[in-house]
């Protein structure tokens, strides 16, 4: 697949690009979370102040003391922590240039020299998107990149760019940010890497124009939601005194079976949205 050349001229022009941090949106955020937790702490201080019968807590009042002291203790030292990162806010950057990529904390950010992402030692795809809920509930962007006198190490990063969103909830310019740093990638010396469908579904970017596409993102979500149906049919309607295990086959059975439903709907609505593409730059355009 080859990456028009208007696309790459303007993406030489646009010159540095720089993460534009959400200022007021982290700070709600963060203030959100501030009068939850205070919400919390006062409706319990209410509860035990309004309440009129202890006879339950006779003979353990060390035991609900000591509880109620870690609660708060608890509570208070989340807001404490939360408010200490408001003036903190925005203290996260992300700047991609014909060289490389920075981000993190300004003061030591993370360096990637682009002449450095490099082909995955195994596997037939370099660059991916991964949902790890091990590590954090979002999907992230994989690739590699090269080490010296080793084996290449992943470079793992959210697809929202931030990596702390208690100092960044998200970028203003995500997209931009995103398209840039998946061209850079696309146009890399040989040997090209080779990029998950996938990747340009998550991003909302149309492979072969490089411009923006959410349809197969929303429609990949809806159809993930479609395909519980099944699973959650035999759940709620499975009949009581059943044997267990017959229910785990039969839920196992409606999960291959809707994850297959969502593949084939994605198939014939994106046909072109499959498998793996390495990209090619037209002659005399700049890579």
């Amino acid at each position: 697949m080859t990456v028009p050349a208007h696309v790459l001229e303007a993406l030489a022009q646009a010159g540095p690009l720089e993460g534009v941090p959400d200022l007021r949106g982290t700070r709600l955020f963060i203030g959100g979370f501030v009068a939850l937790l205070a919400s919390i702490a006062a409706g319990l201080a209410s509860a035990a102040v309004l309440q009129e019968d202890w006879s339950n807590a006779r003979g353990n009042e060390a035991v609900v003391v000591l509880l109620a002291l870690l609660l708060f203790l608890l509570l208070g030292g989340g807001i404490w922590y939360l408010l200490r990162q408001l003036p903190r806010v925005g203290e996260r950057m992300f700047r991609i240039d014909a060289q490389g990529m920075r981000w993190g904390e300004p003061a030591s950010p993370r360096v990637l020299a682009w002449r450095h992402a490099c082909r995955a030692p195994t596997g037939f795809c370099d660059v991916k998107t991964e949902f790890a809920s091990s590590d954090a509930i979002v999907k992230r962007l994989v690739f590699q990149q090269a080490a010296r006198g080793g084996e290449p190490g992943e470079v793992r990063l959210p697809l929202a760019l931030t990596v702390d969103t208690g100092r960044v909830l998200r970028f203003r310019n995500r997209a931009a940010l995103l398209r840039a740093l998946l061209l850079h990638l696309a146009t890399q010396p040989r040997p090209r890497l080779r990029f998950d469908a996938e990747v340009f579904i998550d991003a909302g970017i149309d492979p072969q124009t490089w411009e923006p596409m959410p349809g197969p993102r929303r429609w990949m979500w809806l159809s993930t939601l479609a395909a519980l149906v099944p699973v959650l049919a035999v759940i709620v309607l499975w009949p009581v005194g059943e044997h267990i295990g017959w229910m785990v086959a039969a839920t196992v059975l409606a999960m291959v079976a809707g994850a297959g439903a969502m593949g084939w709907f994605m198939h014939r609505r994106y046909p072109g949205l499959q498998g793996l593409f390495e990209f090619e730059t037209q002659p005399g355009a700049a890579p």
